[in-house]
């Protein structure tokens, strides 16, 4: 039962203590936010090429920009999760940007919060169910692009020139 242990320690208060961290998560929030603004695909899922399945964050980036949009339903459709992560966005951004007196305030909150109701224990299991059900078809599979693995399977492309010496 040691796994349970882990698995129910707070994490979310000690990652708001790391400002470092919080700066890092935003600094990559705003180049992907920028790059879907751009209609650019900055982070292709590894375990969707290699798979051709969706993984658990498959749709995301998606998600939140609809949500951001006001469309709550596409939202949904393409992350339900994408509302609890935005949330925690909010509070990444706080923690990255304000006095760390407030930091420590609002981190020893949260922390109190995890121990009572292990609620981002249980929302990070709830995450990985809804990814394994997703894989398995019980939920909308967001477009994921020409994958499947095919790119370790790629053979050379051949010239289009005849190299006959003729």
């Amino acid at each position: 039962m040691r796994w349970l242990e882990v698995l129910l320690k707070p994490w979310l208060a000690r990652l708001l203590r790391q400002r470092g961290m919080c700066r890092a998560i935003l600094a990559t929030f705003l180049v992907l936010a920028f790059g879907t603004w751009m209609n650019w695909q900055l982070w292709p899922c590894l375990f969707a090429e290699i798979t051709g399945l969706p993984c658990p964050g498959c749709g995301l980036t998606r998600a939140t920009s609809t949500l951001l949009n006001g469309d709550w339903l596409t939202s949904w459709q393409f992350h339900p999760f994408a509302v609890c992560f935005a949330l925690l966005g909010i509070l990444v951004v706080a923690a990255a940007f304000l006095h760390p007196a407030w930091v420590d305030v609002i981190a020893s909150k949260v922390e109190l919060f995890e121990q009572r109701t292990k609620l981002p224990a249980l929302f990070l299991v709830c995450v990985v169910c809804f990814g394994l059900l997703r894989m398995l078809g019980f939920w909308y599979q967001p477009e994921v692009g020409d994958f499947s693995g095919r790119f370790l399977l790629r053979k050379p492309m051949r010239s289009s020139t005849n190299n006959t010496g003729k």
